[in-house]
């Protein structure tokens, strides 16, 4: 059964890695007309952006495996915002009282994470822009544009 329209997710730590600014210009850089010397300092920006966020995504990555293997039961039950398991691989019990409570303050954490995320991937964004050349930078923009609606479509519009 599919989760309701007003339920935000909760992506796997890698479905948020693969949005690195970075990676995705790299990716398409002759859509973005990009010189091999953009490419390699895009590259080393990349790495950057991928280092600076290690210790976020492994925090996210442990809030979240606390957070949603009991919203994934509870993804038909009416009420507040729920997070639905984007791993489909796990499967979920009953949960006690406790793990119900653990669950729900992780929620919280994990919402204010991706809110966090979103305030981290402006300024990736702004790095990755930062080495592309005025002539490029609409298009890069462009293709950044479209990448945060597929974020939005992760995570729900803030």
């Amino acid at each position: 059964m599919a989760p309701p329209a007003s339920v935000a997710k909760a992506p796997t730590t890698r479905d948020l890695q693969e949005l690195n600014p970075a990676s995705l210009l790299i990716d398409k850089k002759k859509k973005a007309s990009l010189a091999d010397s953009t490419v390699a300092q895009l590259k080393a920006v990349e790495k950057k952006i991928k280092e600076r966020n290690a210790s976020f995504y492994a925090a996210y990555d442990s809030v979240r495996r606390v957070a949603v293997p009991v919203q994934a039961m509870q993804s038909g039950s009416s009420g507040g915002a729920h997070f639905v398991d984007a791993d489909k691989s796990r499967e979920t019990t009953a949960p006690s009282a406790g793990e119900l409570a653990s669950s729900q303050a992780a929620m919280r954490d994990l919402r204010k994470m991706m809110a966090d995320y979103r305030d981290r991937r402006s300024a990736d964004m702004a790095d990755a822009l930062a080495v592309v050349p005025d002539a490029q930078k609409k298009t890069a923009t462009d293709l950044l544009t479209a990448q945060n609606a597929d974020l939005d479509t992760l995570i729900g519009k803030p």
